[in-house]
């Protein structure tokens, strides 16, 4: 078994440079190699083991990653993007702009069908996109500005915006069929999507869906080539331990969404390959501070705490090092993520130098600092919820290593979700909190401030206008600019310190397997929003026939 060794130290070079691409491939594929003439001849079937079932097949409800891995292979947006962050057209087969940057003129490609045969037309875009902005649990935030939607004729789409939006084009709403959704336009959560007909390059069969499984079959019909295999099946099996038991002994191909567990357990493995992948909108483990209490409403408070934070500990501790350390408020897989300057690194000594300098002091030698004239001992509530498990360990170490320097600190457990309990009332100081970003660094930083910054009670008028920029930024390098600095105008004022970034343990059977090598240079195979290694994967033994 070869398994990825530096995929972190490609991560952060990639950080670094601020060019971590975050779609991995468009709807074209390349043809880099020999592939069966025939599918149906071949019968070539991809299986991934999963351990979760998918929340809903509706698009206007889901949150749930398999829905949307189940969406990549049904369904096509007009745009994708390609392996430099760009969006390349997919349904879109060519796009102007007017000469006030604010009305998009979008020519659809002719030969997109949906798998019941259906052309896809301008109605289909319009109709998709005014039901997703309206009512997606996942999509609205990506029509932010957008005002009006026309079609001037079956094959043209022209969206008007009431500012420049640069994001236009990474925008991954799937085209539904309007003649199947409009029975559902005022009531569409209501619809279960039971069929998922799509124009994507599979076709789901919900008839072979009954094993315990869902399959989908390749369209050699569609506009972008078939895949080199026949199918994809998803195989439920409840538990990672399941999913990763059924890949050991060759049940399954490959498998995503595994526990730290699966690092060890697969690792000796014959013919099986592990990645550790930090995908968009990957968990940030943070620790968000109240800065509306006296105590964290100083930003050399918020400092101090952090150089409390041995991130290196809390990952090995929480998670068996699956992951990475934390820095940004964006993950790694977000376009734009950059690791912001000036770091603070675990420092228990200047801590105590900030608390210190702030007049606190251990007046009694007990070990405890206190404040001011009535020897006020320093005490922090720190509030955790079980819905988090690995919180636990993070207050664990926390707690123990501010006691180190004189802080008190009372650990407040709730088994409620921690915006329940923190969101509704002040009487806390620091909160253990699981945050998911998006792909997309304009969307991350809307919902971090709508969500976290809504937590912390931190704003700032920098961040506004940064992000106001950010969204109408068309050339890629400003938006990725814009994106740096809020990372650190956030990073500077220390709303949160982010602990680790969560990773996403995946694994293929890589001597079963090929076609698919070269997409791991970025953020992992599956979960990525891309296509690309269901369309490119293949078995090794077509590769000289």
């Amino acid at each position: 078994m070869r398994r990825e060794k530096t995929i972190w130290e490609r991560l952060l070079a990639l950080a670094l440079a601020a060019i971590l691409c975050l779609g991995l491939a468009g709807c074209r594929r390349g043809d880099d190699g020999p592939r069966p003439a025939k599918l149906k001849e071949n019968g070539a079937r991809f299986t991934v083991a999963v351990a979760q079932s998918p929340d809903s097949l509706n698009p206007v409800t889901t949150e749930g990653g398999l829905t949307e891995e189940f969406f990549l292979l049904c369904y096509d947006p007009l745009w994708r993007l390609d392996a430099a962050g760009q969006g390349e057209g997919c349904v879109a087969e060519d796009w102007s702009l007017s000469s006030d940057h604010l009305t998009w003129t979008v020519r659809l490609r002719h030969d997109a069908v949906f798998s019941d045969g259906t052309p896809v037309t301008s109605a289909d875009v319009q109709f998709s996109y005014d039901l997703m902005r309206h009512n997606s649990t996942i999509f609205t935030e990506y029509f932010d500005g957008v005002t009006a939607i026309r079609c001037p004729d079956d094959y043209t789409v022209v969206i008007s915006t009431e500012y420049v939006k640069g994001d236009m084009l990474r925008n991954p709403t799937p085209i539904l069929p309007k003649h199947i959704w409009q029975d559902y336009e005022f009531s569409p959560a209501e619809f279960d999507n039971a069929a998922l007909v799509g124009s994507g390059p599979f076709v789901y069969e919900p008839e072979g869906s009954e094993d315990g499984g869902w399959l989908f079959r390749a369209r050699e019909e569609h506009y972008a080539g078939a895949a080199h295999v026949s199918e994809v099946y998803f195989s439920y099996y409840g538990t990672v331990t399941g999913a990763a038991r059924a890949l050991a002994a060759g049940e399954a191909d490959a498998s995503f969404g595994l526990s730290d567990v699966q690092l060890t357990t697969l690792e000796s493995v014959p013919g099986v390959e592990l990645i550790q992948a930090i995908l968009p909108g990957a968990d940030s483990r943070m620790l968000v501070f109240n800065t509306r209490s006296d105590f964290f409403s100083n930003a050399d408070m918020r400092a101090m705490a952090e150089h409390c934070v041995d991130r290196a500990w809390f990952l090995s501790m929480s998670s068996g090092g699956a992951g990475m350390e934390g820095s940004s408020f964006m993950t790694p897989g977000t376009t734009g993520f950059s690791v912001p300057e000036n770091l603070r690194g675990y420092s228990p000594a200047t801590a105590a130098g900030i608390l210190r300098a702030a007049g606190y002091a251990d007046v009694n030698d007990d070990g405890v600092l206190e404040y001011g004239i009535r020897e006020v001992k320093l005490r922090l509530t720190l509030c955790t919820s079980s819905r988090d498990p690995w919180a636990s360990t993070a207050a664990t170490i926390l707690t123990a290593d501010m006691a180190d320097i004189g802080v008190i600190v009372n650990w407040r457990k709730t088994d409620d979700p921690i915006t329940d309990i923190c969101g509704s009332t002040d009487d806390w100081d620091m909160c253990l909190y699981s945050w998911h970003g998006s792909a997309g660094a304009a969307v991350t930083a809307i919902r971090f401030m709508n969500e976290v910054g809504g937590l912390t009670g931190w704003s700032d008028p920098a961040f506004d206008s940064a992000l106001a920029l950010m969204r109408t930024a068309e050339d890629q390098g400003i938006m990725r600019a814009y994106a740096r600095q809020l990372q650190q105008l956030v990073y500077d004022a220390c709303p949160v310190a982010v602990l680790a970034y969560g990773a996403d343990i995946q694994a293929i059977r890589s001597g079963s397997w090929t076609g698919y090598e070269d997409l791991m240079s970025g953020s992992g195979l599956f979960g990525v929003g891309s296509n690309a290694v269901y369309l490119s994967v293949r078995p090794r033994e077509t590769e000289a026939g």
